[in-house]
């Protein structure tokens, strides 16, 4: 993937952010700049650039291998995927010191297991759900191994959701 332009347009907010800070982008695409997916990730790419304390940031260039194991047929299936989180940005702390951070942008409903349904559920309730629940494997998986990476590295993963990003000027 590695920051690609967006591939669904008109469907969510999405373009090319030309940071004003170049120096600070880690790794900009053919344009001079990276591409947002949805507003939110353009809000986060505003702060990026802006806040002083930031000292580098990317959009999308981190690849991280991960397995993902899928029930298809009543057989489980395990295949290898790779996942680029959203963000990576590395903070000047007020000591000096550097933290390295990879950040992931969800809705908060998706960091939140899948809610079990009722008796009843209508056939489009449980084709709902049950594309819900692979995406909670899905997105477990990635994490959990992106979790693993970070730790090795001294990196410190976070997943960012409306609540913060909401607060963000």
């Amino acid at each position: 993937m590695i920051n690609n332009a967006p591939r669904q347009p008109g469907k969510y907010h999405q373009g090319l952010y030309v940071p004003q800070n170049k120096n600070k982008l880690m790794k900009a695409n053919e344009k001079g700049g990276v591409y947002y997916r949805s507003s939110w990730e353009k809000k986060v790419c505003i702060y990026l650039d802006m806040n002083d304390s930031i000292v580098r940031w990317g959009c999308e260039f981190i690849e991280i291998p991960y397995m993902l194991t899928e029930v298809k047929n009543s057989i489980p299936t395990t295949t290898k995927h790779r996942y680029y989180p959203d963000f990576y940005y590395e903070l000047k702390n007020a000591d000096g010191s550097i933290k390295k951070v990879i950040v992931e942008i969800k809705p908060k409903v998706e960091t939140l297991p899948p809610k079990q349904l009722k008796n009843g559920a209508t056939r489009k309730q449980l084709q709902s759900f049950e594309y819900a629940i692979k995406m909670w494997n899905k997105n477990l998986s990635k994490w959990q191994t992106t979790i693993a990476y970070c730790k090795s590295k001294g990196i410190e993963f976070v997943i960012i959701t409306e609540d913060f990003i909401n607060r963000l000027k």
